[in-house]
């Protein structure tokens, strides 16, 4: 129950400055886990993260503790990758918009 209450209240950090690194969360959930494939999609995009495709989310801000209780409560770990860099392609602009930078 705690556990629960702590994701339906959870929230990503937001800094006053953005250190202009991309932190990009990519998953390969396979079907037999398709209920917490969809919901773990589904709390990504309500937490603000910008969908890069349907199972790619960029965020700006350091978020690695809360993708890690995520993928802890669905018990998906071994299918989510956190990774941060500098640089994300032709498409930074559209991201840098979407977080209005």
């Amino acid at each position: 129950y705690i556990t629960r209450f702590a994701i339906e209240e959870l929230r990503l950090p937001k800094a006053n400055m953005w250190d202009g690194e991309w932190r990009i969360i990519l998953f390969d959930i396979p079907e037999k886990r398709g209920k917490a494939r969809r919901a773990f999609q589904q709390r990504l995009k309500f937490l603000g993260c910008f969908p890069l495709q349907k199972s790619v989310f960029v965020y700006p801000y350091n978020c690695l503790d809360e993708i890690n209780l995520l993928t802890s409560f669905w018990h998906i770990q071994s299918y989510v990758h956190y990774m941060e860099t500098f640089i994300i392609g032709y498409t930074e602009g559209k991201i840098k918009r979407f977080f209005r930078f």
